[in-house]
């Protein structure tokens, strides 16, 4: 046994071929290549203390392993080549055009897919997080078939949100079979438990996003016919508007952060610190349809208003509205009466919606895609990221309702409750069952106090947390610590 483990020709060939498709993880992880190399590999010896390495009953070698004090078996003491082409076979994977695997043992698995899918078009994910188990892996079996799979990923040592990230691209449209949607996972207790709470937030992004992917596609479906209505009506748009791609990156020279007014109850008390930090800091302000009325009520003028809804509903948010010194950013399945809105100018973004893509096919034109999160609030964001901006600061980004309220002061949505509102609906009753009718939660806010908030609000402020995750390169700061605390954003302190 030992000198079928102790012949490091088979170690070489791999490293080989693992360097010639990836020079830089093979510079970045030598030494754990060379301390391979250099060891004598035995039962329980280093530096792969974590498998106990067998004979199968055919001749092949197997591994079990002691998971949280049990020996847990990876691979078939009978035929594990045979286990894994089964697991393949069995498993839809044709239908998905990338496969994932979370963790593989010895690789066996990872081996039987690239016999069978190499040639193809498919995408191979393979993720571990600890590089001694990786690697060590190359030492028992060919992974050459592996390494011949033309779009091979191979994640090591890589924190769960960026995995996530190369397989759901955060600007990523998720209307279609794309994505994380499009992927199928392997993952098997066995191969998982050595790093169980890493694989396990792993599986809880996937969870997150298969779901939001769920409600884009609820959403395609009720406004479906909407959105095709509008964008057939505003289609000579394109080729009268212009669209955003100046704004690239313009914002990176420049020190000044950007703020985003998103629509929340505390945006009310944050008006005073916008003002601070638009006088004192230059800053520019992108803030959504919905808060448009409290920030021109207060004599602030946005540099720029996100409107990405298709409903009558959003346009009653500006209508009746001017600002002249703001321009309007919006896309042509938008409320035709949008582009009536009186402004300094209204530039175009890509539509989320299929058939508006086929009109700009038709002209030849591409218009940047800002993406969506569920929310106006992350197509805002992400306008401020494609713009460059070094820091961004949130107000009234809440997903919460801090203080009990359900809306911002003075907001269309307020005004409707009080036209709505009589002696059995009242406002108080209204506000109640907007804030317990869908699934109500807590959380904590910027200061550690209870809010409440729900289920859907969660799923946004969840896109928010990955999103920034993806972004080291951009500072998210917020001014409304009675927010629902979102990781990667934290309280500003005003530098003056």
């Amino acid at each position: 046994m030992n000198s079928i483990l102790n012949d490091k020709t088979l170690f070489e060939k791999n490293i080989k071929n693992f360097t010639d498709r990836f020079p830089a993880l093979a510079e970045m992880y030598s030494g754990i290549i060379t301390e391979l190399k250099n060891n004598d590999v035995q039962f329980g010896s280093k530096p792969f203390p974590f498998w106990q390495i067998e004979m199968a009953k055919n001749g092949k070698l197997t591994a079990s392993e002691i998971q949280h004090g049990k020996q847990i078996r990876l691979h078939s003491s009978y035929n594990p080549e045979r286990e894994a082409q089964n697991a393949i076979n069995q498993n839809d994977v044709s239908a998905k055009g990338t496969s994932v695997f979370l963790g593989f043992g010895l690789g066996y698995h990872v081996i039987e897919w690239a016999k069978k899918y190499a040639v193809t078009d498919k995408k191979l994910v393979v993720i571990e997080p600890d590089p001694y188990y990786f690697f060590t892996s190359l030492l028992f079996l060919d992974w050459t078939e592996v390494f011949k799979v033309q779009q091979l990923i191979i994640v090591i040592e890589c924190p769960p949100q960026s995995v996530f990230s190369l397989l759901e691209p955060a600007d990523r449209i998720n209307m279609g079979n794309e994505g994380v949607s499009d992927c199928y996972f392997f993952d098997f207790n066995a191969f998982t438990n050595h790093a169980d709470e890493y694989f396990e937030t792993l599986r809880t992004l996937i969870k997150r996003n298969l779901k939001k992917n769920e409600i884009n596609a609820a959403t395609l479906k009720k406004f479906g016919k909407l959105w095709k209505t509008n964008s057939e009506h505003n289609k000579c748009q394109l080729e009268i508007l212009k669209d955003i791609s100046e704004y690239e990156g313009c914002m990176k020279q420049s020190k000044s952060p950007f703020i985003l007014a998103a629509a929340g109850p505390s945006l009310q008390k944050a008006i005073p610190e916008i003002k601070k930090i638009m006088a004192g800091e230059n800053a520019k302000l992108i803030c959504v349809e919905t808060s448009l009325h409290i920030l021109l009520k207060n004599e602030i003028n946005p540099d720029f208003i996100i409107l990405s809804d298709p409903q009558f509903w959003a346009y009653r948010h500006i209508a009746g509205l001017k600002a002249p010194e703001s321009i309007l950013i919006t896309d042509i399945s938008a409320y035709p009466a949008v582009f009536r809105f009186e402004c300094r100018e209204i530039r175009l973004m890509a539509s989320q919606f299929p058939i508006a893509k086929e009109f700009e096919k038709a002209i030849n034109k591409k218009l940047p895609d800002l993406g969506t999160g569920g929310t106006v609030a992350s197509v805002a964001w992400n306008f401020a990221y494609y713009c460059g901006a070094k820091e961004i600061i949130t107000a009234g980004l809440d997903f919460s309702f801090p203080g009990k309220q359900t809306h911002v002061k003075g907001s269309s949505a307020e005004q409707t409750y009080f036209s709505i509102s009589n002696r059995i609906k009242s406002i108080n009753r209204l506000s109640a069952s907007a804030m317990f009718s869908a699934n109500p939660q807590t959380a904590v806010d910027y200061n550690g106090n209870e809010v409440i908030t729900d289920s859907k609000m969660k799923m946004f402020a969840w896109w928010f947390e990955s999103r920034i995750a993806a972004c080291c390169d951009v500072k998210c700061t917020t001014i409304c610590c009675e927010s629902m605390k979102i990781p990667g954003i934290e309280p500003r302190k005003t530098p003056f």
